[in-house]
């Protein structure tokens, strides 16, 4: 099952701009967008942000990463995976995944290896043949083999540059295998995937699943309800169904005679003609369904999204559902028999169950809720702030993250401490946490406002500011007892504050909005600038060297505390949602795509660091060297390590101006704790004894 299938409808880029708070507001909200945009937009939509997504990658960084940066929260990483499959010993496995993932395990799945191929191309589809032997395949036509468990992984070439979402062989015969993807495509081998031919396709449809019962009959589906037929091993394949926008995810031969396919909207389809007609099976629901795997003729499993499972004992005669604590996105469902199986999804997400698919536990660790803020008071103290009241600390530089009660489940958008005792959170609903011993306990401080906060920013134990919607600017002298509103003079959505000292500060937010004041916030004055894009952070080196960030790969320097502002031209147009500097010529920017850009010269060029993943990266935290921090979707936490390799970003062609015009959207610390989370899993033989 292809991982960009999946993650569309859970969080586009066009949908996700209230939801993670980081596109401009004015985008419209997720549950509105899902109203109004229906199914048809489905294909357009893919293909756009696909070719968008791998233009920029392609255009930025290299086809290969030496993976500068290491993965803090989850663990054994948070990119999404597509695919997971065992040996028939059902300790040998692996999962794959984006931005180039292969995670090995022996042992079941209760611990991951990574296993480094220098890829960064997405991985979607994998087969195991042994605990030796495993194929995989990828976006532009990417295949790679191993023979030795993984130890070496050699890349294989296909006579395509389509992005391919599933591979197939046949189990009784290996020499046989097939592959599909993009606009129909269908690639096929007889030497066990060493050299692979192109199949005559009648469709111009993606494709996302395949399946042959032997050498001569298989089936592929995809957009649109497309559904293929060959007899003679893919010489001629028929169009047999197409039942309309909605696509077909999965399909699988249960026997010679039975199939099953699935789709978006609840749809599962059997045949017992061996594909040549199809009837409907009404599960009582229309969850989008995205993977299916059957172990035998009667044992089969269904994935899909909001963390539903339905399992067979019949042949697919009847489905029995299950869902998942915390709900989440499953893209991919393997079985070894009747009990024993994993399933794998968004963020990095492995999970195991034992008991035929009803009940499930992870087989990974660390929250998955989106991060909003990271802040870190020295190289070892460290705090992050996100979705459901999340919050983390830390006390080793983020080798260990402990989940600290908030006593909330609104969004936590930023976060910030003047010391080691004293912190303070800011989020939604005009929310307001303070900490005094580190982060440990944290105490709600009333605002009396219920406008969201997105902004903090405390010089002193006493004196400190918030910011939000609607032009929200809130002071406090008296370290959050009391708060009053102060005058910004605007409507506009105020996303970030910095005070240099006791008097001078800088709001930034929508529209290119720049506030300074020079008294404290008694008045707050518009700094004029040619800029309508959405201004996301900014951060101070010293008393006149600042930086601001924005959409469209804005990035502002000022040299005077504030008052004017230059528009240094990153030559990207990618949204920038956070910026931090160790001085004043060294800062690092964090980004969509997850995008990392660096200067040691004060802005004049800025570099892309390669990072290992492709996830909107929404907060950084920067001393300087390796102390750098990023955080973002699905709970990712990266710290940069000591070696760092830079590509260069060409320089405009036109002198650097600012530019106008509407927006356009492009204590001892303990392992992660996740209440309410799906249960950890432990292997049978360590399993505490019950009381």
């Amino acid at each position: 099952m292809p991982l960009f299938l999946p993650a569309l409808r859970e969080e586009s880029d066009l949908e996700s701009g209230n939801k993670n708070r980081k596109l401009p507001r004015r985008t419209a909200p997720y549950g509105s967008l899902r109203k109004i945009l229906q199914p048809l937009r489905f294909i357009a939509v893919f293909v756009s942000l696909l070719v968008i997504s791998l233009s920029f990658v392609s255009r930025v960084f290299p086809q290969t990463s030496n993976r500068e940066w290491e993965w803090q929260n989850p663990l054994p990483q948070g990119n999404a995976i597509s695919a997971v499959r065992f040996a028939a010993d059902k300790v040998h496995g692996w999962a794959v995944g984006a931005d180039g993932v292969i995670l090995h395990t022996a042992d079941g799945g209760f611990r991951w290896e990574s296993q480094y191929t220098r890829q960064v191309a997405s991985l979607n589809s994998l087969y195991v043949q042994d605990r030796r032997r495993a194929f995989v395949v990828g976006a532009r036509g990417l295949a790679l083999k191993t023979t030795n468990g993984g130890q070496r992984w050699t890349r294989i070439q296909t006579p395509v540059k389509d992005h391919l979402y599933a591979v197939i062989f046949l189990p009784d015969d290996p020499a046989y295998g097939w592959a599909v993807g993009t606009y129909g495509s269908i690639i096929a081998t007889r030497d066990g995937g060493t050299i692979w031919l192109v199949q005559k396709s009648p469709t111009r449809a993606h494709l996302y699943s395949v399946s042959f019962i032997n050498k001569t009959t298989g089936l592929a589906v995809g957009d649109r309800g497309t559904l293929l037929r060959t007899t003679d091993g893919g010489q001629n394949w028929k169009e047999q169904l197409r039942l309309g926008a909605l696509p077909l995810t999965g399909v699988t031969f249960i026997t010679a005679k039975h199939a099953v396919a699935i789709g978006y909207g609840g749809r599962v389809l059997m045949s017992d003609d061996a594909g040549v007609s199809w009837e409907p099976v009404d599960i009582l629901m229309t969850n989008d369904l995205l993977s299916v795997y059957f172990s035998d003729e009667q044992h089969g499993w269904i994935a899909g999204d909001n963390g539903i499972v339905l399992s067979t004992g019949n042949g697919g005669k009847t489905w029995i559902p299950a869902n998942i604590r915390t709900n989440p996105r499953l893209v991919t469902i393997y079985f070894a028999e009747g009990e024993t199986g994993w399933g794998a999804g968004s963020d990095g997400l492995v999970l195991r169950s034992e008991d035929g698919g009803l009940g499930w536990e992870r087989l990974t660790e660390g929250g998955r809720d989106n991060l909003a803020d990271i802040f870190f008071l020295d190289g070892s103290r460290g705090w992050a702030v996100g979705a459901h009241g999340k919050i983390l600390a830390t006390m080793s530089g983020g080798k260990n993250w402990t989940v600290r009660p908030s006593g909330t489940m609104v969004r936590l958008d930023a976060v910030t401490f003047v010391n080691d005792r004293n912190g303070w959170i800011a989020g939604e609903e005009g929310m307001v946490l303070h900490s005094t011993n580190g982060g440990i306990v944290w105490q709600r401080q009333e605002t009396n406002f219920r406008e969201e906060l997105t902004g903090v920013c405390f010089i002193s134990e006493k004196r400190g500011w918030v910011v939000g919607a609607r032009g929200t600017i809130l002071l406090t002298e008296d370290g959050g007892e009391t708060w009053q509103q102060q005058s910004s003079n605007t409507l506009a959505w105020l996303e970030d504050v910095h005070f240099i000292d006791q008097k001078h500060g800088i709001v930034v937010g929508s529209g290119g909005t720049i506030l300074r004041t020079d008294d404290g916030g008694e008045t707050w004055k518009s700094v004029g600038v040619n800029l309508k894009e959405w201004l996301y952070a900014v951060a101070f080196a010293d008393a006149t060297r600042g930086y601001a960030v924005g959409e469209k790969g804005i990035i502002l320097r000022t040299d005077d505390g504030g008052a004017t502002w230059k528009d240094q031209e990153s030559g990207l147009t990618t949204n920038l949602f956070a910026v931090s500097v160790a001085s004043r010529d060294d800062a690092l920017i964090a980004g969509d795509h997850g995008l990392v850009l660096a200067t040691k010269d004060g802005g004049r060029m800025w570099q892309v660091q390669a990072t290992v993943t492709t996830s909107p990266l929404f907060a950084i935290a920067y001393h300087g060297g390796a102390n750098a921090w990023v955080a973002g979707r699905g709970g990712a936490i990266l710290r940069r390590t000591a070696t760092v390799a830079t590509v260069k970003i060409p320089s405009p062609k036109i002198p650097p101006v600012l530019r106008g015009g509407p927006p356009k959207l492009t204590l001892r610390e303990q392992p992660v704790l996740d209440d309410g989370d799906i249960p950890r899993a432990v292997p049978r033989d360590k399993k505490p004894m019950k009381p």
